[in-house]
């Protein structure tokens, strides 16, 4: 298929799996994405105490680092954003990155091996409980887990994440006391989640392995989880970054079990839990309407016994003082097993419950809300209670956010010369942009560091029109860590009017830019690409990009932020009603290299002038204001919350 026979978009993309390029011309690419490690290192020494049976992990109920009661790990990480579909929410990933979300330094085209997930020992010499019995292989026991290959199914520009190559794989090994080595006990191949779904018509494949040698029946029993990944040939080391993703749920070890024991009684959620808003995950308070509020949610609830069971299912609103400001009780419904109708619940009441409130919140402040949602079975059988809960935070800050901060992909720029990548916002009163915060992959040999420009543009038919902003410096991409923004000032605030507005990143040079890009959510209605002086619409590729724009006083603390000028702004007394004191402390330039300026929370200019050490402010009215100090010469700015009482 030629992509850009699909749809005109000035910057086409092309999704990479494994690396590998697509064939056809084009001017967006889509890559893979780094995504969430924690970069603590698993370093804790399990006790001299071994893991008596049963063994069990579903990944439901934590993120990150896999459980250190449980497991040791190098690389995998545990995450809800991934996976396509899970058994239950939670998985845990192996990949192509370290602890610390980088390519493995021996990556390579031909074969390397990257993530292990080792268990700690386990005691298959004897149970404890109920008394203490000898366990040998005529007890049963199996080793069960789910498997899935990223990349998820469809079309290639639906996919999450990164397909493993042909040649890449995933395997099991088990671990001998007596002759101190592991073995291979189980492997697959790279394969597409299309093939398993072909066979039937699920999206995992049900791994159920027995032990029945002897020389695995000891206290000292261990297994692991490997994958041996592949860097694919490309022009370019833009788009070079994580790759080969594998998907494990449920890794399940016990006696007394079947090869065909698939089914449990478990009712459980399949996915993480959104946003309550129709757009966005996140949004200013000043800018919240009612009419922000979706109609209803798309909650998957899965049955993985093999029985029709009956479940009930409420979600809660909590506020930052914990107390509850909205509920639902969707009452009791049945729902039948996966494993016979591949089905999750279908009932509208638990399958798509209604918004029945909005948030009530104050402009001026700061608010976050807990939405936490929980299904039980009805006659309280539940055999694995910690994945039928999943919570949302509702952010009600100083910034916009589509995405949900999880980079399954990377979303390209591709080198055609001053190019802009233009992302839209809509205000619903003027507000004052002061940054943007944006993630960018890291990606092969930090080829992703190249020069642009920050640009704000004003609407016209949907489209952006005419350019409001462009940074008098370039910028260039850093990456901090996994998943984490760097903050990019612009050299003064923007008092921006009522109605919709575009963010752009333009090109300095014919480079590629690899931002990242949330499969979870979509705002590609709200992308353009400009060319030629042409912007045209993104019409293909779902997905949200990794772009924030903040607004007003306040910041996110820990954000790293670029040439920002680090002044020790301190002004007293705060609130004043009349004179205001300015201090800029020892360390700066001359005071005249300094200018004033305060806005009101509507983004209104109330006050200008060059610097001075001590200001008149008994005209203001009482309220909430910005006060910005601004280098002439670098056009950095630093602000401070003013507060006028009388």
């Amino acid at each position: 298929m030629n992509l850009k026979k699909v749809f005109k978009f000035w910057i086409v993309l092309i999704i990479f799996f494994a690396f590998s390029p697509i064939e056809g011309k084009s001017q967006f690419k889509l890559t893979q994405a780094s995504q969430t490690k924690s970069k603590i290192t698993n370093n804790k020494s399990k006790s001299i105490n071994r893991i008596t049976l049963p063994f069990i992990d579903d990944f439901s109920n934590y993120l990150n680092i896999p459980n250190i009661d449980l497991w040791e790990n190098k690389g995998a990480w545990v995450n809800t954003d991934y996976p396509f579909l899970a058994p239950t929410v939670g998985v845990v990933t192996l990949d192509a990155l370290d602890f610390e979300g980088q390519l493995y330094p021996h990556a390579n085209t031909t074969g390397f091996p990257a993530d292990t997930l080792t268990s700690y020992k386990i005691r298959l010499d004897s149970t404890l409980l109920p008394t203490l019995t000898k366990l040998t292989p005529q007890d049963s026991i199996y080793l069960s887990f789910y498997v899935q290959p990223g990349g998820g199914i469809g079309e290639i520009w639906d996919n999450i994440g990164a397909t493993p190559a042909k040649r890449d794989s995933l395997v099991l090994q088990f671990y001998s006391f007596s002759h101190n080595t592991w073995h291979n006990v189980w492997k697959t191949e790279g394969l597409r989640v299309d093939s398993i779904f072909a066979k039937d018509s699920t999206y995992w494949l049900f791994v159920n392995i027995p032990i029945v040698d002897t020389i695995y029946f000891n206290s000292e029993f261990r297994f692991r989880f490997l994958n041996f990944a592949s860097l694919a040939n490309n022009p370019s080391y833009a788009y070079v970054d994580n790759c080969d993703h594998w998907h494990l749920d449920y890794v399940y070890l016990n006696k007394d079990r079947r090869y065909d024991d698939r089914a449990i009684r478990d009712i459980a959620f399949v996915n993480p839990a959104r946003s309550l808003l129709k757009e966005y995950q996140a949004i200013p308070a000043i800018q919240f309407r009612g009419e922000d509020m979706g109609d209803s949610l798309d909650i998957k609830i899965i049955n993985l016994s093999d029985i029709a069971l009956s479940s009930q299912y409420n979600y809660y609103v909590f506020n930052s003082f914990g107390t509850e400001v909205a509920s639902y009780n969707g009452g009791f419904e049945n729902i039948y097993p996966y494993i016979q109708t591949k089905n999750f619940q279908t009932s509208p009441n638990h399958a798509n419950p209604p918004t029945n409130f909005s948030y009530s919140i104050d402009p001026n402040q700061w608010e976050t809300f807990d939405v936490v949602h929980i299904v039980k079975e009805g006659v309280g059988q539940d055999s694995r209670t910690s994945n039928d809960t999943i919570r949302f935070k509702q952010v009600f800050e100083n910034y916009f956010a589509y995405d949900d901060a999880s980079a399954e992909n990377g979303f390209g720029i591709q080198p055609i010369g001053v190019s802009n990548l233009a992302l839209g916002f809509n205000l619903k009163v003027p507000d004052t942009l002061t940054a943007v915060d944006i993630y960018f992959n890291s990606t092969y040999h930090d080829a992703n560091q190249k020069p642009f420009y920050l640009c704000v543009w004003n609407s016209l038919g949907g489209k952006p029109n005419d350019s409001i902003y462009r940074s008098n410096t370039y910028f260039t991409p850093k990456t901090e860590g996994l998943n984490q923004y760097t903050r990019y000032y612009l050299n003064s605030p923007l008092v921006i009017p009522e109605g919709e507005f575009f963010v752009s990143l333009q090109t300095k040079y014919n480079d590629y830019l690899n931002i990242g890009f949330d499969r979870n959510t979509d705002c590609s209605s709200k992308m353009f690409g400009n060319w030629a002086n042409s912007w045209e619409p993104n019409t293909l590729f779902k997905g949200s990009l990794m772009i924030r724009p903040y607004f007003g006083y306040k910041s996110v603390i820990g954000l790293p932020t670029i040439e920002k000028e680090d002044i020790n702004l301190r002004i007293y007394p705060n609130p004043t009603n009349s004179t205001l004191n300015i201090d800029l402390g020892e360390n700066t330039y001359s005071n005249s290299n300094y200018n004033l300026r305060i806005v009101n929370m509507l983004g209104k200019e109330v006050y200008q002038s060059g610097f001075k050490n001590q200001i008149n402010v008994s005209n203001l009215t009482s309220g909430v204001y910005i006060l910005y100090i601004i280098n002439k010469e670098t056009k950095q700015t630093n602000q401070e919350k003013l507060i006028i009482q009388k």
